[in-house]
Protein backbone atom coordinates (compact mmCIF):
# COMPACT_ATOMS: atom_id res chain seq x y z
CA UNK A 1 0.00 0.00 0.00
CA UNK A 2 2.79 2.08 0.90
CA UNK A 3 4.82 1.86 -2.44
CA UNK A 4 1.11 2.57 -4.43
CA UNK A 5 0.84 5.93 -2.66
CA UNK A 6 4.04 6.96 -3.08
CA UNK A 7 3.43 6.14 -6.76
CA UNK A 8 0.53 8.23 -6.36
CA UNK A 9 2.67 11.30 -5.48
CA UNK A 10 5.02 10.62 -8.02
CA UNK A 11 2.04 10.56 -10.52
CA UNK A 12 0.94 13.82 -9.35
CA UNK A 13 4.19 15.84 -9.07
CA UNK A 14 4.90 14.77 -12.73
CA UNK A 15 1.37 15.90 -13.62
CA UNK A 16 1.68 19.18 -11.85
CA UNK A 17 4.93 20.24 -13.26
CA UNK A 18 3.73 19.16 -16.82
CA UNK A 19 0.72 21.38 -16.27
CA UNK A 20 2.59 24.41 -14.92
CA UNK A 21 5.13 23.62 -18.14
CA UNK A 22 1.77 23.46 -20.35
CA UNK A 23 0.58 26.83 -18.95
CA UNK A 24 3.71 28.41 -19.19
CA UNK A 25 4.01 27.86 -22.73
CA UNK A 26 0.48 28.80 -23.61
CA UNK A 27 -2.01 32.00 -22.78
CA UNK A 28 -4.87 29.29 -21.60
CA UNK A 29 -6.55 31.14 -18.35
CA UNK A 30 -9.51 29.20 -17.15
CA UNK A 31 -10.70 33.16 -16.19
CA UNK A 32 -10.93 34.28 -19.57
CA UNK A 33 -12.41 33.03 -22.82
CA UNK A 34 -9.93 30.57 -24.32
CA UNK A 35 -9.85 30.76 -28.04
CA UNK A 36 -7.08 28.44 -28.02
CA UNK A 37 -6.97 25.12 -30.27
CA UNK A 38 -5.79 22.89 -27.44
CA UNK A 39 -8.41 23.28 -25.43
CA UNK A 40 -11.35 22.78 -27.44
CA UNK A 41 -14.71 23.08 -25.59
CA UNK A 42 -17.67 20.40 -25.36
CA UNK A 43 -21.42 21.59 -25.86
CA UNK A 44 -23.06 18.83 -24.61
CA UNK A 45 -21.05 16.62 -22.01
CA UNK A 46 -22.58 13.26 -20.24
CA UNK A 47 -22.10 14.49 -16.77
CA UNK A 48 -21.83 11.83 -14.24
CA UNK A 49 -25.53 11.05 -12.46
CA UNK A 50 -26.00 11.56 -9.13
CA UNK A 51 -27.62 8.93 -6.37
CA UNK A 52 -30.76 10.87 -5.39
CA UNK A 53 -30.77 11.34 -1.50
CA UNK A 54 -33.14 9.32 0.52
CA UNK A 55 -36.42 10.69 1.62
CA UNK A 56 -35.44 14.02 -0.74
CA UNK A 57 -37.18 14.68 -4.16
CA UNK A 58 -34.74 15.91 -7.50
CA UNK A 59 -36.85 19.12 -7.46
CA UNK A 60 -36.17 20.18 -4.05
CA UNK A 61 -32.15 19.09 -4.25
CA UNK A 62 -31.92 20.97 -7.74
CA UNK A 63 -33.31 24.18 -5.55
CA UNK A 64 -31.67 23.15 -2.35
CA UNK A 65 -28.34 25.57 -1.47
CA UNK A 66 -25.78 25.13 0.73
CA UNK A 67 -23.52 27.78 2.16
CA UNK A 68 -20.89 28.94 4.57
CA UNK A 69 -19.06 31.71 5.66
CA UNK A 70 -15.50 31.05 5.31
CA UNK A 71 -12.80 32.83 6.85
CA UNK A 72 -10.01 34.36 4.76
CA UNK A 73 -7.69 33.44 7.55
CA UNK A 74 -8.34 29.94 8.32
CA UNK A 75 -9.93 28.88 5.29
CA UNK A 76 -12.39 26.14 5.73
CA UNK A 77 -15.02 24.16 3.78
CA UNK A 78 -18.68 24.24 2.35
CA UNK A 79 -20.72 21.13 1.55
CA UNK A 80 -23.93 19.92 0.50
CA UNK A 81 -23.50 16.42 0.95
CA UNK A 82 -22.23 15.71 -2.91
CA UNK A 83 -19.69 18.16 -3.43
CA UNK A 84 -17.47 19.87 -1.18
CA UNK A 85 -15.27 22.62 -1.60
CA UNK A 86 -11.81 23.19 0.47
CA UNK A 87 -10.17 26.69 1.47
CA UNK A 88 -6.61 26.77 2.03
CA UNK A 89 -5.52 29.72 4.70
CA UNK A 90 -5.42 32.63 2.56
CA UNK A 91 -7.09 31.84 -0.30
CA UNK A 92 -9.82 34.21 -0.06
CA UNK A 93 -9.32 38.36 0.20
CA UNK A 94 -11.94 38.26 2.96
CA UNK A 95 -14.29 36.36 4.77
CA UNK A 96 -17.14 35.61 2.08
CA UNK A 97 -19.72 33.51 2.32
CA UNK A 98 -19.79 30.27 -0.30
CA UNK A 99 -22.69 28.76 -1.73
CA UNK A 100 -22.86 25.52 -3.91
CA UNK A 101 -25.87 24.91 -6.33
CA UNK A 102 -27.05 22.02 -8.19
CA UNK A 103 -28.91 23.30 -10.69
CA UNK A 104 -29.32 20.05 -13.31
CA UNK A 105 -29.81 17.96 -9.87
CA UNK A 106 -29.05 14.60 -10.59
CA UNK A 107 -26.54 15.65 -13.07
CA UNK A 108 -23.14 16.04 -11.44
CA UNK A 109 -23.03 19.99 -12.16
CA UNK A 110 -22.69 22.34 -9.35
CA UNK A 111 -23.14 25.97 -9.31
CA UNK A 112 -20.13 27.98 -6.93
CA UNK A 113 -21.05 31.54 -6.13
CA UNK A 114 -20.19 34.27 -5.66
CA UNK A 115 -19.37 33.67 -9.58
CA UNK A 116 -16.19 34.32 -10.95
CA UNK A 117 -14.27 35.10 -7.39
CA UNK A 118 -10.88 34.26 -8.09
CA UNK A 119 -8.48 32.80 -5.22
CA UNK A 120 -5.59 33.69 -3.66
CA UNK A 121 -4.15 30.25 -2.57
CA UNK A 122 -5.70 26.68 -3.66
CA UNK A 123 -9.46 25.73 -4.00
CA UNK A 124 -10.02 22.64 -3.99
CA UNK A 125 -13.57 21.20 -5.43
CA UNK A 126 -14.67 17.42 -4.55
CA UNK A 127 -17.31 15.32 -5.39
CA UNK A 128 -17.46 11.81 -3.45
CA UNK A 129 -17.62 9.23 -5.64
CA UNK A 130 -19.69 6.73 -3.52
CA UNK A 131 -22.88 9.93 -4.56
CA UNK A 132 -22.43 8.73 -8.05
CA UNK A 133 -23.58 6.04 -10.27
CA UNK A 134 -20.87 5.84 -12.46
CA UNK A 135 -17.83 4.12 -12.17
CA UNK A 136 -14.73 5.43 -14.23
CA UNK A 137 -10.61 5.35 -14.33
CA UNK A 138 -10.59 8.49 -15.95
CA UNK A 139 -12.63 11.57 -14.53
CA UNK A 140 -12.77 14.95 -15.63
CA UNK A 141 -13.93 18.21 -13.77
CA UNK A 142 -15.12 21.04 -16.73
CA UNK A 143 -16.14 24.80 -16.06
CA UNK A 144 -18.77 25.86 -17.92
CA UNK A 145 -17.02 29.27 -20.51
CA UNK A 146 -20.01 32.21 -19.98
CA UNK A 147 -18.42 33.51 -23.19
CA UNK A 148 -18.26 30.88 -25.41
CA UNK A 149 -21.27 28.42 -23.76
CA UNK A 150 -18.70 25.51 -24.37
CA UNK A 151 -17.74 23.42 -20.55
CA UNK A 152 -13.50 23.50 -20.81
CA UNK A 153 -11.72 20.59 -18.91
CA UNK A 154 -9.31 21.47 -16.06
CA UNK A 155 -8.52 17.90 -15.34
CA UNK A 156 -9.63 16.04 -12.51
CA UNK A 157 -8.05 13.04 -10.24
CA UNK A 158 -9.36 10.35 -7.96
CA UNK A 159 -8.27 10.55 -4.20
CA UNK A 160 -9.62 9.56 -1.04
CA UNK A 161 -13.26 8.20 -2.68
CA UNK A 162 -13.67 11.31 -4.37
CA UNK A 163 -12.94 13.15 -7.95
CA UNK A 164 -10.92 16.40 -7.57
CA UNK A 165 -9.80 19.34 -9.30
CA UNK A 166 -8.17 22.77 -7.95
CA UNK A 167 -10.30 25.86 -8.87
CA UNK A 168 -8.82 29.19 -9.92
CA UNK A 169 -12.42 31.01 -9.77
CA UNK A 170 -15.72 30.17 -9.48
CA UNK A 171 -18.25 29.30 -12.11
CA UNK A 172 -20.19 26.40 -12.90
CA UNK A 173 -18.47 23.27 -12.78
CA UNK A 174 -19.37 19.65 -13.93
CA UNK A 175 -18.12 15.77 -13.40
CA UNK A 176 -17.38 13.63 -16.73
CA UNK A 177 -16.33 9.63 -16.65
CA UNK A 178 -14.45 8.82 -19.16
CA UNK A 179 -13.97 11.96 -20.95
CA UNK A 180 -11.02 12.14 -23.70
CA UNK A 181 -10.62 15.83 -24.86
CA UNK A 182 -8.60 16.59 -27.81
CA UNK A 183 -7.37 19.20 -30.02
Amino acid sequence: MCGKKKALRILRVITFLSVLAALGCGTYSPVAPSNSPTMPGVENPEFATLLSASKVSDSAMKSAVASAMISAKDGGVVSNGFYSVYFAPGALEKDTEISIEMPQFPKAVVQLSPHGIQFNAPVILSLALDKTSDVSDNWNVLWLNDATGLWESIGGYAEGGAVKAELKHFSEYGTVPDLKVEP
